[in-house]
């Protein structure tokens, strides 16, 4: 695996930030940096988690879907769109 390199932190900001477009356009411009520091936290968050406890990440995501329509499915396809945009 190689190592993170500068232009992939940028890549990473802005797929951050495209990702969670819809919610910003709907946000306040006030609030837009804390919902983009919210997004990386709890997105570092789960991949910590799903680093060093797989079984428990795997169990809250299981949970979370129990009441959330969006399948699982989209969200494998969601992750993958996501790394590509950052790592090309």
């Amino acid at each position: 695996m190689r190592e993170p390199v500068v232009e992939d932190w940028e890549r990473y900001g802005r797929a951050v930030i495209e990702s969670m477009r819809e919610v910003l356009a709907e946000s306040p411009e006030d609030l837009h940096g804390l919902l983009l520091e919210t997004a990386d936290y709890w997105l570092s968050l789960g991949l910590s988690m799903g680093l060093r406890k797989p079984a428990d990440a795997e169990l809250l995501l299981k949970l979370i879907q129990q009441n959330d329509t969006e399948d699982i499915g989209e969200l494998d396809s969601d992750g993958a769109a996501f790394c590509t945009e950052v790592f090309g």
